[in-house]
Order: C-alpha cells, then structure tokens, then sequence
C-alpha cells in the first residue's frame, strides 16, 4: 500500500455503506449496553447476550471497513501492521470489558463504546485519501492507533487482578481439597484400625459405632454383629440404657423379640416419647418424627410377635400431639398402618381393620392404607367390603394395577368372575410386567374351559417370574386338563422343585405321573419327603402312598361340626376319584368326583377339575 498523498479518487461508496449498518449496529450494541445493569438476572444475561451478537457483527463491519481503508486508500505501513494488530485485540478489549460488568466496573464500558468510533474514523479517513492533505497520515495515524491502544490497554488491570485472585482462590481450593483429603485418610486409616480390633467378644455398641450409609464398613459391620453370640443381651441391654440401634437396624441384626427385648423395646419408645414432644402450633416442627421415624419398621415387627407395645404407642401418638394436624397426620398415619401391617402378620386381622382405619383417618387419600385394609376383608372372607375398598382405591388412584389386581380377585372369590376377568385385564394393561395378574387371569381362563388361553397367560407370568412355582403348578393342571401329561409332569416337577412344602402340587404331580404311565408312588415318596405330616392335606397324601386308609380320611371330614371339615371333604372326594380315575376304576371315580363337583365351593381349584374328570368317564 501506498505512504504518498495518492491522487482524489471518486467518492467512497462501498465504505459509505458499510458505514451506515455499522452505525446502525453500534447503536443497538450501546443500547444493550446501556441497561446492562438495570433488570433482573435473566434480563441481564439476555442483554448482554444481544450486546455480544451486536459486538461481533460489528466488528466484522470495521474489520471490512480498514480493509477497504488499506486496498483503496492509503495509510503509512508500519500504521497498518499497527492496525491489524490492534483490531483483534480491541475485540478481546471489548469482551473483556464487557466481561468485567459483572463486577460492575461500569467506567470499562467506554472500552466496547469508544473503540468503533476510533477503529471507523481511521478506516475512513484512509479511505478518503483528500483528508490526508487536512490530517497528515503520520501524526493522525499516531494518534487515532495511539487512542485504539489506550483504549485496549484499559480493562487489562482489572483483568489481570481478577484472573490473579481468581488463580489465588484454586489454588487455595486445592490446597483445602489436599487438606481435607489429607484429614479423610487419616480418618479412614483411624477407622479401619478401630474396625480391624473389633472381634467376637467386642461389645455389640462398638460395631454399631460403624453402621450406617455414610460408614464404608457398614455391609461388613452389620454382618460381624450378626455373628456376635452376646448380640440379643447387648442389643436389649443398648435399649435399657436409651440407645436406639437394636430397633432401627433390628432386621440386621437378625434379633429376636425375647421378653426383655420387647420389655426394653417398650421402654425406650414410651421414655423417647416422654423426652420428644412436638411443639404446640408448631408446623415445622418435625422432631418428634425425625426421632421415630427410623424405628417404625420395628414398632411392626414387635407388633407381628405379640410384644404389647400398646401403651408405648399411646405415648408417641400424644407426643406429637401438639403440632397442628397437617403437619402430624402423615405420620401417624404411617405408625397405624405399620402396625395393621403388624396386626396382620400375627394373624390377628380385627385389630389390623382397627389400625389401617386410623391410618386412613389420618391420611384418607392414601390409597395403599386403603387397599391394605381391603385385604384384610378379603382374608375375612368379607368380600364386598372388600371389593368396595379396592374400588375406592382405585378411584384415589386410577392407575393402581395392584388394586386392580386384589378387586378382581375377590369378585371371583364373590362368584362374579365377568367382573373378575374385566379387572386382571385391566391390571396387566396398566402393568404389562404383572406376573401375578397374569396368573389369576390364566386361572378365569381355565376355569372356563380355555386352556389354551390360561397356557398362554402362565407362560406370561413364568416369563416375567422363572421361579414363579404356583404359575407353574397351574400350567401343569391346565395341561393335565389337556390330557398333555408328559408336560404336566414337567411342569408339576418344576413347581415341587422350587415349592417342596407344598402339598396340593405334590398330589398332582402323582396324578400326573399317574395318567402319563409312569411310577406314581416311587416318585410321590420322594416328592412328600418335606410336607408337613401334622397339617392338612397330609391325611390325603398319606392314603396316597398306602399309610392310610382312603375310607376313614373321608370318613374323618365327615364328623363334627368344624367349618373347615366341608373344604376338606370336596379335597379328599376329588383327590381319592382322581386317583380312582387314573386306576381306571370309573365307578368309583364317578361317584366321588359327582359328590365333589356338588360340594365342592365355587372358588376351589378342585371344582372345576371334578368337572373336567368326571366329563372324561363319560360315555
């Protein structure tokens, strides 16, 4: 490029141009700028994001522009290696001033604001070569390079110190980082001595020291302390003295609910409730809930052994009295539903509706208190009341496939299998993974008649759960209803493999064995090795294999005035007229499977198989 005063040219039009957007550019750029302090955060960080977008276009424009001022113009040489070195560094001037507004180092702003005036006049005044004649290129060159220099030079200071403090705070971070790890290690190393000392006669308090999500020896404590030979004494001797750990890791430690554990056990719930009252009108008050909260798995658990922790209870409940209902409700609501939960595993099923009522007073929109108490009207046999909670959970939640599940469960168990098929349907569509809807529904199947239908539902449920043993024995049924016996065997087989304290598929696998031509009474002895001989239907099992006498295990059904006596009379007609029927004594069978197709109840698996035996005696 030319340093002599070159000769007057046409007028610049192409900068003129340039000029005009570049103009129009900075002045939106200086707007955003303008209220970069004065809105909220996210206001700010938009603006600042169009300043940028302003900013980076107009630099592009000036970059075009001292380009248009060199090749067209004329500007001495060492001012335009002067200028091309600048014209970055005023971008990353203007960035970083405007970076440093978030210090609000407002002056700085004069860096994005002054510098395109400068970078266009010099870019025009080298494009409009007449104007050299008025400012002569080494003195205005100097000058305007000179204010682009100052100008660029200015946010460095502040820069410099920020990025020094912000070096000396990661550093400082590292160095509290090295500490802390520093201090971690020698903690752990601390620990793990502790821990490596403890042995079996190490009192049960010292491995409890090391339970807990936040211990990395927790897994390994827990399992030390359940082989201690002195942690039942420990643990009740822990609760004597107020500490709480025998109830909260209770199911870890494997312990059992002596009577002084459960004395100790009650003790330490009634003085913990003396000694953590909520405050009165306080909502935010959750003490008294932190505090028991971790033992409410064990308040069941002493509940489902009959240790009497009514009073202790009692305590807790008037402990968080004080606070305000909204707050307490949700609690309470809990400690009753656990202790349904209790009441049920004990077997006592009047106190349990008592507790899941008082669960559902306290929390009336939660619709597994109110399922749970479903359940219990179920096992009552109250199967209207049942079905009524199982519908009014399902209503609380309409996406409940469990609810579902149970209601259509008890609409058979009412007789209304429509109903009963409508709601599994609805179950497994809700939850396509449900095995045991599947089940149940393969179960309705069968009974109608549609084998085919229910295989296909119980090779639904063995898909989800492999070790599904009863989905397992029904599909042995339903295919010893299809007279497929070599596979019902195997089914059968698979489900006493899996279940061999099960008798029910015990007695029919030996029929299966028996109707496919293979060694009934050798395998049956084997396969009843682990059955419960003191409890029913052991007496049908026993004239199975010839240890009693078929006539007087009827015949015991049959006398005095025990409820369950009719049950077990259906049990012992189907079995003895299946076996009768395998033996190919089909008057015998005949009679047996009629009187128990007409005593049997409707709900009994072995009514619809007395129907299905006696249809293959007839003629």
């Amino acid at each position: 490029m030319s340093t002599e005063e070159p000769s007057p040219r046409s007028v610049p039009i192409g900068a003129i141009v340039v000029l005009v957007f570049a103009v129009f550019i900075y002045i939106g750029m200086v707007a955003c700028l303008s209220d970069l302090h004065g809105s909220d955060a996210a206001g700010r960080g938009l603006t600042a994001a169009f300043a940028i977008l302003f900013g980076f276009v107009l630099w592009i424009l000036l970059s075009i522009l001292l380009i248009l001022g060199a090749i067209n113009g004329a500007m001495p040489f060492w001012a335009a290696i002067s200028a091309a070195i600048l014209l970055p560094l005023s971008a990353i001037a203007a960035a970083i001033a405007l970076d440093l507004q978030e210090q609000r180092i407002t002056w700085l702003l004069i860096v994005p604001i002054g510098l395109p005036p400068v970078i266009a006049a010099y870019a025009m005044w080298a494009r409009v070569t007449a104007l050299h004649r008025l400012l002569p290129p080494t003195g205005t060159s100097a000058a305007l390079l000179g204010a682009m220099l100052v100008l660029v030079l200015a946010p460095m200071p502040q820069f410099i110190a920020r990025e020094a403090e912000y070096a000396a705070l990661v550093a400082q971070e590292r160095a509290e980082e090295k500490a802390e790890k520093a201090e971690a290690d020698k903690r752990h190393a601390e620990a793990l001595a502790r821990f490596r000392k403890l042995t079996a006669e190490s009192p049960l308090s010292e491995w409890a020291a090391f339970f807990g999500n936040d211990s990395e020896f927790d897994t390994e404590a827990a399992a030390g302390a359940r082989k201690l030979p002195h942690r039942q004494a420990d643990a009740e001797e822990a609760l004597r003295r107020g500490i709480g750990f025998p109830l909260a890791e209770y199911y870890r430690l494997d312990l059992a609910v002596t009577p002084a554990f459960c004395t100790a056990a009650r003790d330490f719930l009634a003085q913990g409730a003396a000694t953590h009252q909520a405050r009165a009108g306080d909502a935010d008050d959750r003490t008294a809930q932190d505090y028991f909260d971790p033992y409410l798995g064990a308040i069941e658990s002493l509940t489902q052994e009959n240790c009497d922790i009514d009073d202790a209870v009692k305590a807790i409940e008037a402990a968080l009295s004080p606070a305000p209902p909204a707050a307490s409700r949700g609690f309470l609501g809990i400690l009753a539903w656990r202790r349904g939960n209790g009441f049920i595993k004990r077997g006592d099923n009047d106190r349990a509706i008592e507790q899941y009522d008082a669960a559902i007073r306290f929390s009336p929109d939660n619709e597994q208190f109110v399922e749970n108490r479903g359940n219990v009207y179920f096992d009552k046999g109250e199967y209207s009341r049942a079905i009524a909670d199982f519908t009014e959970a399902i209503r609380l939640n309409p996406g409940y496939s469990t609810a579902f599940e149970a209601r259509g469960v008890a609409y058979h168990e009412a007789g209304d299998d429509d109903h009963a098929m409508q709601d599994h349907d609805e179950a497994i569509r809700l939850n396509p993974e449900f095995a045991l809807a599947y089940d149940y529904r393969g179960l309705l199947y069968s009974a109608r008649g549609d084998q085919a239908r229910a295989i296909e539902d119980y090779d639904a449920a063995v898909r989800l759960a492999p070790r599904f043993s009863t989905a397992l024995a029904n599909r042995g049924r339903a295919r010893f209803y299809q007279a497929a016996y070599p596979q019902a065997v195997i089914d059968l087989a698979a489900a006493v493999a899996l279940s061999p304290k099960e008798p029910y598929a015990v007695l029919w696998l030996y029929l299966a064995h028996a109707r496919a031509g293979q060694p009934a009474r050798e395998s049956l002895t084997a396969d009843s090795s682990q059955l419960d001989r003191t409890a029913w239907p052991w007496p049908i099992v026993a004239a199975y294999l010839g240890e009693a006498d078929p006539g007087a295990v009827l015949a015991s059904t049959r006398t005095g005035n025990d409820p369950t006596h009719k049950g077990q009379e259906c049990e012992v007609e189907f079995y003895l007229g299946a076996k009768a029927a395998s033996e190919n004594d089909a008057t015998a069978a005949r009679e047996l499977l009629q009187r128990a197709v007409t005593g049997c109840p409707a709900n009994f698996i072995e009514t619809p198989a007395a129907k299905f035996e006696l249809a293959r005696l007839s003629p």
